[in-house]
């Protein structure tokens, strides 16, 4: 029997939000470069959502509440904005400041949190509808 697709993402989401907070957490304390630390615990707590979906989807908890999917497919394309803004805000302003590349301190790594921020809101958008559509087409069975 084959591993089921949803325990890797589980395990993916989880590593995502290690990793996030991890650099929530060195960013602050070695570096004291706040806005890299920001938007690595942005990206852990997308990722941790993530994680929930998939674990309410697991324990099917969605199927009575197809309106917090709808939320969590709103909340993803918010920050899925956000990040982009912030992502192209980053590599302005660190272009404009001639920051180097290999320096821990720099706006590069922000940028690079950003895009990490923008996958986990983009999976987060991605799950909620995928799950959302599955239960929807069940519920629309189980009126007949």
């Amino acid at each position: 029997m084959g591993v089921n697709k949803t325990y890797i993402s589980v395990g993916y989401a989880s590593f995502g939000v290690l990793m996030g907070f991890s650099a929530f957490l060195v960013w602050n304390i070695s570096f004291r470069q706040p806005w890299t630390a920001a938007m690595g615990g942005l990206s852990g707590v997308l990722a941790l959502w993530t994680l929930i979906t998939h674990v309410m989807y697991l324990q099917d908890y969605w199927r009575t509440w197809l309106k917090g999917l709808k939320f969590f497919f709103f909340i993803g394309c918010v920050f899925s904005v956000l990040a982009v803004v912030a992502f192209i805000s980053f590599l302005s302003v660190a272009i404009h400041n001639h920051e180097s590349l290999t320096d821990p301190s720099s706006l590069y790594l922000s940028c690079v949190w950003s895009f990490m921020s923008l996958k986990w809101s983009f999976l987060l958008s991605l799950t909620a509808h995928r799950y959302r559509k599955e239960f929807a087409d069940i519920s629309i069975l189980s009126d007949f």
